[in-house]
């Protein structure tokens, strides 16, 4: 439906954390003015060595077994608030939220039989459910690896105690009942953007509760720590990091390399640079502004393109099995 939900409408069951075809839109000359090196987590990070597979793969059942489609643009938005702390009820999260998103958003609180909280952002319905208790199978320490921004002090994740998930849905047209479909309605690409940064929206006021450490973000296979990944939700408009798993690392005495994970739910292939001349921070800047370019005009690159990116070479685009994920990518490479 077109109009924003009222919180008289059900919301969507509590959602608790398991762990296509392109089209071709706008320039595909990436611009200098989008965020990237001014993001945390732009730091330089140490070496992340090819051949050795980091966190960023693409999750298990995600990819369609007969076609081979990353179907992970399906998926529903999700990321967990990490607290080194029991579980906030649902009067402290839903006070919370009505008070910051006050004449802006709407909440619907949770009560003691339906503890998960709703905020309706546009068309979107953002639930947030408190759990006691830890995330499973120490997925959410694994994905703080090469992430420069921890600068050693990733070790805080192991001590959480409970996480809060935060899951977005949109409500379609009339009639529509939510249920995942065919999404004639709406370009799916532009339908996860949207509920993904709804989802941001509600998480970067849930890191303003007591005891928050760190956010948790499963489909791009990142972990940040909670003051960071705030700064970059209310800086940016379109907070990379915070949406796509970003790496850089040192791979020689006088290259750097960076890879992403997480862009197959935008509908797009994850993108990697090996053997860039420079510090892996200008690499990672460089990274953020490409992507923050893709996603913010709608433009999906494809193999064979030739990306002017305002060095001295433009970056030419094959599909290439990526050293760190063993994953198929986009490999940009002067030429």
């Amino acid at each position: 439906m077109s109009e924003t939900p009222q919180p008289d409408q059900d919301k969507p069951d509590q959602v608790t954390p398991d762990h296509p075809e392109p089209d071709q839109h706008g320039s595909d000359q990436p611009g200098s003015d989008q965020p990237g090196s001014d993001q945390p987590g732009s730091e330089a990070p140490g070496s992340v060595a090819p051949g050795s597979v980091a966190p960023g793969s693409v999750a298990p059942g995600s990819v369609d077994p007969r076609t081979g489609e990353d179907l992970s643009w399906k998926s529903t938005p999700v990321a967990i608030v990490l607290l080194d702390r029991p579980a906030p009820d649902h009067r402290e999260v839903s006070e919370l939220l009505a008070e910051i998103f006050e004449g802006s958003y709407e909440v619907d609180p949770g009560t003691d039989d339906d503890p998960a909280t709703g905020v309706y952002i546009e068309d979107a319905t953002v639930v947030v459910t408190p759990l006691d208790g830890p995330v499973a199978d120490g997925e959410a320490s694994r994905y703080t690896e090469n992430l420069a921004v921890w600068n050693g002090g990733e070790g805080v994740v192991d001590t959480h105690r409970s996480q809060i998930v935060v899951a977005a849905f949109r409500l379609g047209p009339v009639g529509d009942d939510g249920e995942p479909g065919e999404p004639e309605y709406l370009d799916p690409r532009l339908d996860t953007l949207r509920c993904e940064l709804a989802v941001t929206t509600v998480t970067a006021a849930l890191t303003a509760l007591p005891g928050a450490i760190a956010v948790s973000v499963g489909g791009a296979a990142t972990t940040l720590p909670a003051g960071p990944y705030r700064d970059l939700v209310t800086g940016n408009p379109l907070p990379v990091p915070a949406l796509v798993g970003v790496r850089a690392g040192i791979q020689s005495e006088t290259t750097s390399c960076v890879y992403t994970s997480g862009l197959g739910r935008f509908g797009r292939l994850d993108l990697e640079r090996l053997d860039v001349a420079g510090p892996p921070g200008a690499a990672f800047g460089q990274m953020c502004d490409l992507v923050a370019y893709s996603l913010g005009s709608g433009t999906v690159f494809q193999p064979g393109q030739a990306l002017e990116v305002g060095g001295p070479q433009p970056l030419l685009t094959s599909v290439e099995t990526s050293p760190f994920t063993g994953q198929q990518v986009l490999r940009l490479t002067p030429g």
